[in-house]
């Protein structure tokens, strides 16, 4: 701080902004580029967990989501926006790793986990209203590892529009984008992945 006549003049800097921080990252800035992995670090592992339905294989392919941002973050075009991109990014990492681990015939009831504390949407938040008490805390958990478990039953392209829809929150629009469909098949081919998704889980119970 320093004094200029009777005002108290900051002489800190103010926070960057995200769009200054992506391009601080896009000239090398490996400081702004450890403050990008801290702001978006949740959403790509929340999004390889509902993929893949594993902790530890989440944690591994978000290191691998950003180790490709660090090399070819410089290359992206202006026009391109930077969540977007890495949601893309994260979609593509999961593709590959859903077909390593499928070969390897790796999908069955141990390979899924707890569900982790998220900033996505909670599938089970319909089902049993939040609470502190330790039964219902129980059995929201339970509905979790349930739902998704049916998650990893839909076809792959499904998946993709429940996590994103449903549990990140992105838009019809924001969607259509990342797939290259308009909105309208966007919503059709969402709707009978949430009926599919019904189906799974309807059966699950019998």
């Amino acid at each position: 701080m320093s004094i200029e006549g009777d005002e108290w003049v900051s002489m800190e800097t103010p926070p960057k902004t995200k769009r200054e921080v992506i391009e601080s990252c896009k000239a090398g800035d490996e400081k702004a580029f450890a403050e990008m992995v801290l702001t978006y670090q949740k959403k790509v592992f929340n999004i390889a967990y509902r993929m893949l339905g594993n902790m530890e294989e989440a944690k591994d392919l978000a290191q691998e989501v950003f180790f490709t941002v660090f090399e070819s973050v410089r290359g992206l075009r202006e026009e391109v926006k930077f969540e977007a991109w890495l949601t893309q990014v994260t979609l593509n990492h999961c593709r590959n790793r859903w077909k390593y681990l499928k070969r390897r015939q790796y999908f069955n009831s141990d390979s899924l986990e707890d569900p982790v504390g998220a900033e996505d949407s909670d599938l089970a938040t319909s089902i049993v209203h939040p609470s502190l008490s330790p039964e219902a805390l129980y059995e929201k958990k339970m509905i979790q590892q349930f739902v998704q478990k049916g998650l990893l039953k839909l076809k792959e392209d499904q998946r993709e529009l429940v996590v994103l829809r449903d549990l990140q929150g992105f838009s019809y629009e924001e969607i259509g984008k990342l797939f290259h469909l308009p909105e309208g098949t966007i919503k059709s081919k969402l709707h009978r992945a949430r009926m599919d998704l019904r189906e799974i889980l309807e059966r699950s119970t019998h």
